[in-house]
Order: structure tokens, then sequence, then C-alpha cells
């Protein structure tokens, strides 16, 4: 019987959308767009302009913001998510 529960030690990494900062900031600010449609408390806030950071490791994000613009009392964690998952899913390149 196949052994289907194989351990090869690869990493498993996920495929990233390659982008400038120019096209992360502008995904940003729709997600922050359709945040702002459920919460007018973030209606101030625009997306922050990402930063090449060195990866740790392989497959980890390789850029970061400094701070949000307009950011609402109490928003920071909201906001957080959103900039955590597109780091996930866009790797910053020149």
């Amino acid at each position: 019987m196949p052994d289907m529960f194989v351990n090869d030690d690869r990493p498993n990494i996920a495929i990233k959308t390659r982008a400038t900062a120019d096209e992360i900031q502008a995904e940003l600010q729709e997600r922050i767009a359709r945040l702002i449609a459920r919460d007018e408390k973030f209606s101030g806030c625009t997306a922050p302009r990402p930063h090449l950071t060195r990866a740790t490791r392989a497959g980890a994000p390789n850029w970061t913001v400094h701070g949000f613009p307009g950011l609402p009392s109490g928003g920071y964690g909201t906001l957080v998510k959103i900039v955590d998952r597109a780091r996930s899913e866009y790797e910053l390149v020149d």
C-alpha cells in the first residue's frame, strides 16, 4: 500500500504574484476601500507604500509597510490583517 503521507522535507511554498510597489499599494487601497464600505470608521485610511525587506526564509514576505496613514483609533489589528494577507500573496519586485 502506498504511503499517502510521505515527508519529503521540501518546504511548502505558495506561489506569489510578483508586483511593483505601486501595484501592491493599489491592491492594498482596494482592500481598504472594501473595508471602508463595511465600516466607515476607516474612511480616512489610505494604503501605505510597501518597502523591500530581507526575507528570513524561503517563501517569507520580502516587503513591509511603515505605518498606516489615517489609522482610526482601534483599527490597527484590522489593517495588520489586511497587510499580512497581501504579504502572503505578493512578492515585491523593483
